[in-house]
């Protein structure tokens, strides 16, 4: 419904997908003869579909995410939510809090993670001109063939931006001294 999806709400994902197979749907009990009946499909990720029919620009996803998990030879995308959804969201989205949960299980990274739409920008980049036989800043034509390039990165505005120095505390001294640590 059009009118919901544009109400400028939040979509909140609590654990939202299993990462279980499960069996192949099965059309009619007539029909058993199928050799894929025994095979077992990719489940469906409940959380991609949500994200294909959002339209507010406000995500809430609680549980694990690419990166942040233990066992990542078993679950390298974490438990909680599929690859293909959070592809997609860090794609169209930028994080702007993340948290870890008080209580987890020992296995398991969990956090509370809030996620903007990221706009969209368009950088174009021009063929060089000396490239078609004439000078550079000549008044040759840029549109006909010239190489133009066009690259589309996701701008994040500056008070959305989380911090890019982390460090584990064994190692923070190499940030330098702290601001409010003058003698």
């Amino acid at each position: 419904d059009p009118e919901i999806r544009d109400s400028g709400r939040t979509l909140f994902l609590c654990y939202p997908d299993e990462e279980d197979r499960q069996p192949p749907p099965k059309e009619d009990d007539d029909e058993e003869d199928d050799d894929d009946d025994e095979g077992l499909q990719p489940p469906t990720s409940m959380a991609a579909a949500c994200l294909e029919h959002f339209a507010g620009d406000t995500i809430i996803h609680v549980g694990e995410l690419y990166g942040d998990t233990l066992s990542l030879d078993q679950a390298p995308w974490g438990r909680s939510s599929s690859k293909e959804f959070q592809e997609r969201l860090a794609a169209e989205y930028h994080c702007i809090l993340k948290m870890k949960l008080k209580n987890n299980w020992l296995h398991v990274r969990d956090t509370l993670s809030v996620w903007k739409r990221s706009e969209m920008c368009c950088l174009v980049f021009g063929g060089d001109d000396d490239d078609k036989g004439g000078k550079a800043g000549s008044d040759a034509s840029s549109s006909s063939g010239s190489g133009v390039e066009e690259a589309y990165y996701k701008y994040i505005p500056p008070e959305e931006k989380l911090p890019e120095n982390m460090a584990a505390p064994c190692v923070a001294h190499l940030f330098g001294p702290k601001s409010n640590d003058k003698k």
